[in-house]
């Protein structure tokens, strides 16, 4: 009897250890739409297929902020990597990144062609539909249109579970 109360608890701890490593991992959660630009060399396109959501301090403020980003390729190895903020800017050679709760206003960031192509600009917090806003999850429709100011076209839907929380 004994033997078989430690057959099971090495099989259930062993069922614990894997579901707690499936959690710890970073992983591309769906998105989907497009972003246009219209840069100096041509109208450029991104398309939207993964979100990730990671906290951290903002460089300005230090206080912690939600950044969303939302990129063609799957770059959670590379978040699973960073040790700050910064390195979610880095590490981006295509995609956007929203930042929430650094101020009044949204502040996003597009970067397209291996970053030879980049845009940063403000949006009222208004303009973002979110379906989810918690502290570990953001999901939503963005559809804006920032090009009157020389800024992209954005049509988004994006779901992101937090992915990983930055010290710096």
């Amino acid at each position: 009897m004994k033997r078989i109360g430690r057959s099971i608890a090495a099989h259930l701890g062993a069922v614990c250890l894997g579901i707690v490593a499936i959690a710890a991992t970073a992983v591309a959660e769906p998105a989907n739409g497009t972003i246009t630009f219209k840069s100096k060399s041509g109208l450029v396109t991104v398309d939207v297929k993964h979100a990730f959501l990671i906290k951290g301090p903002d460089r300005v403020s230090g206080k912690t902020i939600r950044r969303i980003l939302l990129s063609p390729t799957d770059v959670s190895a590379a978040l699973k990597k960073c040790s700050d903020l910064t390195c979610s800017d880095a590490d981006v050679r295509e995609g956007l990144t929203i930042d929430f709760d650094a101020g009044p206003r949204i502040k996003y960031w597009l970067v397209a062609i291996d970053q030879l192509v980049q845009y940063s600009g403000t949006a009222d917090p208004s303009t973002i539909k979110l379906t989810t806003d918690a502290p570990d999850r953001v999901a939503g429709l963005w559809d804006f249109d920032d090009s009157a100011a020389g800024g992209p076209v954005i049509k988004v839907e994006f779901d992101a579970r937090l992915v990983k929380t930055l010290p710096k």
